[in-house]
């Protein structure tokens, strides 16, 4: 039988700071959230975790699901755009719990700093004015799509069989999720970016930029290796 271990409830902001050989900082902000468990695509079990880990994936695609969507804009945009990129993915598939997670790269004369409070105030936004339903439209269109375009593969079928068995998933998963995703409501996802999106469950990691090592050999590939 297998015995899964359960990570410790983590209790406060976690910080973590990585010096590297880089031109540009990076920030990624990690939350802690529920997964989408194998039992909830039985209509007869209902489960408000699973529940939860769909609106998050919405979500996400809200925040950076498309071009244009709401990071981009209000981060990327504008006569002084704090960040050069943003972005935004929530797990959902998986055994066991998952991460939604935030990440932007600062503009010139910004910081990571000011990066992570733009981030986390467009999650707040959300929290408190809740999404449009053209929005919620538009993301439930295009993970629809993605999801049967995916199946023009050969190879696809075959990764998303094998991906359906090790999560515990029943072989028409697809099928059941895409029904399950169109239930999703606007005040759904307005409630998960209340609740999910706290200190206490949040990891913030920071790249800080070091000029590069003049006295690093550059890395050689194997012979008969392919370029």
């Amino acid at each position: 039988t297998r015995k899964p271990r359960e990570e410790p409830a983590q209790s406060g902001m976690r910080r973590l700071e990585f010096k590297a050989p880089a031109e540009q900082s990076y920030v990624a902000l990690a939350f802690k959230v529920p997964g989408f468990q194998a039992a909830a695509l039985d209509a007869a079990k209902p489960d408000a975790s699973s529940d939860d880990a769909l609106a998050l994936t919405v979500l996400s695609a809200v925040l950076a699901g498309y071009d244009n969507a709401r990071l981009e804009r209000a981060l990327t945009q504008g006569e002084d755009p704090v960040a050069d990129s943003a972005g935004a993915y929530c797990g959902m598939g998986a055994r066991g719990p998952q991460l939604c997670s935030l990440y932007g790269v600062p503009a010139t004369g910004k910081t990571a700093a000011q990066v992570e409070q733009a981030l986390r105030q467009q999650v707040a936004r959300i929290a408190t004015e809740g999404v449009s339903e053209a929005e919620l439209k538009r993301v439930k269109n295009q993970w629809v799509a993605g999801e049967i375009y995916k199946q023009d593969s050969v190879f696809n079928q075959a990764r998303i069989l094998g991906v359906h068995w090790i999560n515990g998933f029943p072989l028409d998963a697809d099928e059941r999720m895409i029904a399950r995703l169109r239930s999703v409501t606007a005040a759904q996802v307005k409630d998960v970016a209340a609740r999910y999106f706290g200190d206490d469950a949040l990891t913030v990691a920071t790249l800080l930029p070091q000029p590069p090592d003049k006295m690093r050999k550059p890395r050689v590939p194997p012979a008969g290796s392919r370029h």
